[in-house]
């Protein structure tokens, strides 16, 4: 349930544009070590309502956009699998199923302040089917796997204005993922008694953040703050050993079970700011970003300058196309909610006095724009210290 599996729950028909940052990534992107995978969406249609209706091998899927009002426009779209008849019908043991949809309302207040709201979510549910035909290899698929469920969805608001030589953007977020994972000896036919894993967790961030971006001459800056409360529970239950019986069905020796509830509610913030400048005509580009963070739950969570973050990058363009580029950067990320929020028999959380994940970055390599419309080649080589 962490990859995300095989199909992805953004619809890429409403994205503009992906920047990958492999490094040296933007101060204001917090909590994470090695890159950042940048989606910008565009604007609907201006003119006229769109329709698009698509059917596919696996899934049934309709978007719209357009015009609601000469202010206000709209983004929508919902996904259906079929996946799980398709396999029922070939007799194939697992059934996956899954809904996905998201959408934008982008209105404009006056010509230089726009309210805007956009959502993305999923339902993620995995399920068996006993084939008419039992053979060794689908009944070893029906015992070994857990059935899943999930529900995932972020929502976000924000306020856009344009002011001399820049904007500024003041957003408020929510994103939350319910996760069940449940095992059982028959997953046909399941019951607490022969029950031989549970995996429930929920995690909650609730994000406010505000960002200034200017520019002037040659120089670019922006600066800016984060805060966001977190809630996490999580209830773990699994069967380390089952029970061992003699040849007569007596029990020798009874299963081992583990068992641990977690629940956790704290605090995150932080401070940012970026500022970048280009040197002879144009040629040299240097950034320089520098973030910290803090949280509300650790022991040392709230000392700033232990998780002070700083970043510098720069371009030299050889060509108009051949470009080199290079960085050194550290980075910081809290440690997991099921590390944080994990419990001694006493009730005591075990884990408060870590420390942050850090991440040293060196990088340098080369960037060439062969003229194609939107083709880019890079070459990177790259040195990551982790601690």
């Amino acid at each position: 349930g962490s990859a995300g599996g095989p199909t992805g729950i953004i619809n890429i028909s409403f994205i503009e544009d992906v920047n990958l940052y492999t490094s040296a990534f933007p101060a204001k992107y917090d909590n994470a070590l090695s890159g950042i995978l940048q989606l910008k969406q565009r604007e609907a249609n201006p003119n006229k309502v769109q329709n698009n209706f698509r059917l596919s091998a696996t899934e049934l899927a309709y978007s719209a956009d357009g015009p609601i009002t000469d202010k206000l426009s709209f983004q929508a779209s919902a996904r259906r699998s079929y996946l799980q008849f398709l396999f029922q019908a070939l007799q194939i043991p697992i059934q996956p199923s899954y809904w996905d949809f998201q959408y934008k309302l982008n209105y404009k207040i006056n010509k230089k302040l726009t309210l805007y709201t956009l959502a993305i979510g999923a339902i993620d549910n995995f399920s068996f089917l006993t084939p008419d035909e039992l053979t060794p290899e689908n009944e070893y698929i029906l015992h070994a796997n857990p059935l899943i469920k999930q529900r995932s969805y972020t929502n976000g608001y924000g306020l856009k204005k344009l002011v001399k030589k820049g904007t500024w953007n003041l957003t408020f977020s929510r994103n939350m993922l319910v996760n069940k994972l449940d095992k059982y000896l028959d997953n046909q036919n399941p019951s607490e008694p022969t029950r031989t894993l549970r995996v429930h967790s929920t995690e909650a961030e609730n994000k406010l953040r505000f960002e200034v971006n200017k520019y002037n001459g040659r120089w670019t800056y922006s600066y800016g703050a984060m805060t966001q409360y977190d809630a996490y529970k999580n209830d773990f239950f699994a069967q380390v050993r089952g029970a061992a019986t003699d040849s007569n069905g007596n029990i020798t020796q009874p299963a081992i079970y583990y068992s641990s509830n977690a629940a956790l509610e704290f605090v995150k913030y932080g401070l940012f700011g970026q500022v970048a400048g280009n040197f002879f005509d144009r040629k040299l580009t240097l950034s320089l970003g520098l973030r910290t963070d803090g949280n509300t739950f650790m022991t040392e969570g709230n000392n700033l300058l232990q998780q002070l973050s700083p970043r510098l990058s720069a371009t030299w363009s050889i060509t108009d196309a051949l470009k080199l580029n290079a960085s050194v950067g550290r980075y910081y990320k809290i440690p997991t909610y099921t590390l944080l929020g994990y419990k001694d028999t006493a009730g005591n959380y075990v884990n408060k006095g870590n420390k942050y994940i850090q991440c040293d970055h060196y990088v340098a390599g080369l960037e060439y724009l062969p003229g194609w419309q939107g083709a880019r080649f890079t070459l990177e080589g790259f040195y990551k210290q982790y601690a």
